[in-house]
């Protein structure tokens, strides 16, 4: 069966399993639309509108612990500890971005519910916040992991065509993308707590060569 998602929700507590689960659906879900499997006859185009029409309207604004514009699922952000703050509030944004770029490149009527470009826009700048730096030990497979879901929901075609809705995260993923591809060019890819990541590499430069010609020129 596939997974799907009716409609955006955070979580009623700070219930990290729940949490955990809520961001992972978010992940599968994204999976399903970019391979093509999402709509279908179960879930519908106007479902799909429909859970857009959540992620817009379930934008949050600055609240204690949290800037504006990002798709947090915790109940209270000041809450959450400094460790997770990348799992509970800028996963569930990459995501969010992902899903509304690739949902409104699929069906234009995406697009066009009141207030998207002004919730990307306000996503971009909450996603770059901390400079996609990452938390801890796990802080460059974080910032692997934000360039892989940002990319390939679209967001570096979305930003090189709109260079203005973030100027701060254009230039910082154009930035990643020349740092990855040294690496590569080093033969520099295998990471102190994991094997070789030579693959991720390789797909992050792919999906990051939009902003990396941009900043190059």
């Amino acid at each position: 069966m596939i997974l799907t998602i009716k409609k955006f929700l955070i979580n009623k507590d700070n219930d990290y399993e729940k949490m955990t689960s809520r961001v992972g659906q978010m992940k599968i879900f994204l999976e399903h639309i970019l391979a093509g499997r999402v709509p279908n006859e179960n879930y519908s185009s106007d479902s799909l509108l429909s859970f857009c029409h959540s992620l817009v309207q379930g934008q949050r604004p600055a609240e204690p612990g949290l800037e504006e514009g990002s798709w947090s699922v915790s109940a209270t952000a000041a809450d959450i500890e400094d460790e997770d703050r990348m799992d509970y509030h800028y996963f569930p944004t990459f995501l969010a971005l992902s899903l509304l770029i690739s949902c409104g490149s699929q069906d234009s009527r995406v697009k066009e519910i009141p207030g998207y470009e002004d919730a990307l826009k306000k996503g971009f700048g909450f996603a770059v916040s901390e400079n996609l730096e990452g938390f801890g030990f796990n802080s460059f497979f974080q910032q692997m992991e934000a360039v892989l879901i940002m990319g390939s929901g679209g967001c570096p075609l979305w930003l090189k065509a709109h260079p203005d809705s973030c100027p701060v995260l254009v230039d910082r993923l154009g930035q990643l993308g020349n740092e990855f591809k040294s690496r590569l060019d080093k033969e520099d890819t295998v990471l102190p707590f994991g094997g070789d990541y030579k693959p991720q590499f390789m797909l992050a430069c792919k999906l990051l060569a939009p902003l990396m010609e941009s900043i190059n020129q």
